[in-house]
Parts: structure tokens; C-alpha cells; sequence
């Protein structure tokens, strides 16, 4: 996982991204962003050609 963030750090980056929010608003994202890089880091690595379903199952021909 990445290292922390400070708040300041994020507001900026929202701010890069364009988006328009209220300091509450940031600072619930702020909130959640740990969580969303969980998230991330358990959804980026590339899984085997195996995990695929399509590999295992064959389609039933009539």
C-alpha cells in the first residue's frame, strides 16, 4: 500500500482532478481514500489464466 497522505496533499489532488467540492466534502473522501487504495491494491495484480471462468467452463452446443 502507499504510504499516508496528509489532507493537504488531497485537497490538491481533487483540485487537479477538477472536481469542485466543499471542505466537507473533501474531507469525507479524505475519510474513505485508505480504504479505495485497499481496494485498488487488491484488484491490480494480474491474476493466473486460470482464475478466468471462461477456461473452466464450455459452452453447451445444441
Amino acid at each position: 500500500m502507499t504510504a499516508p497522505i496528509t489532507q493537504e496533499v488531497f485537497g490538491g489532488m481533487l483540485d487537479r482532478a477538477g472536481l469542485t467540492l466543499t471542505a466537507a466534502q473533501k474531507a469525507t473522501l479524505f475519510e474513505v481514500y485508505p480504504l479505495l487504495q485497499a481496494m485498488i491494491a487488491r484488484a491490480t495484480p494480474a491474476m493466473p489464466r486460470e482464475a478466468e471462468p471462461a477456461v473452466m467452463f464450455a459452452a453447451e452446443v445444441k
